[in-house]
């Protein structure tokens, strides 16, 4: 009985040294986390619109110049370059046959905004010509660049344009 008695105490004595390096845990796993983003521009409106209600007025008359202006968000983590190209009816207000002289500007979070109204039209000069682009250079924490486009109309100066909507688009495409 000595000896059982004996032997038990070796067990308590022993399981009580264990206890406490239990409890004391293991060494901790540190996880190192990665996640990619990869380059890219977005618009924060893909379909903008500008309506009859957002032009400085309607014609009402020959020689008339009406604006209008949108303002976009384009969200980029690259420097971008903007081309724009003609879209339904060449970028010009069509209704029918019927044409207004029309013409575009880009300002705002440009490297050069215009300064002036030019022409829709793909001669040198002109709002959809190659050459036209816009560059919005990225600056690291921002993300975010507004600009704005506008359009001029012009009704002829020698007859009254047909009563009615006109209509044409563009295409503002962001590209690195």
């Amino acid at each position: 009985m000595r000896k059982q008695a004996m032997m038990a105490a070796v067990v308590v004595a022993a399981g009580l040294m264990l206890a406490p390096m239990a409890l004391a845990g293991s060494t901790p796993a540190t996880v190192s986390i990665t996640a990619t983003v990869d380059t890219f521009a977005e618009w924060a409106n893909a379909s903008p619109t500008i309506g009859p209600d957002d032009w400085s007025g309607h014609i009402g008359a020959v020689d008339q110049t009406r604006t209008a202006t949108k303002a976009l968000t384009l969200y980029a983590n690259v420097t971008t370059t903007l081309t724009p190209t003609a879209g339904t009816n060449s970028g010009i207000l069509t209704n029918g046959t019927e044409t207004l002289a029309t013409s575009y500007k880009i300002t705002g979070d440009v490297t050069v905004p215009d300064v002036a109204y030019k022409p829709a039209g793909s001669a040198g000069g002109e709002f959809f010509a190659a050459a036209n682009t816009y560059t919005v250079t990225h600056v690291a924490g921002d993300g975010s660049y507004g600009m704005s486009v506008s359009v001029q109309v012009v009704s002829p100066n020698n007859k009254a344009p047909n009563a009615g909507d006109y209509t044409c688009g563009v295409t503002l495409t962001a590209s690195w």
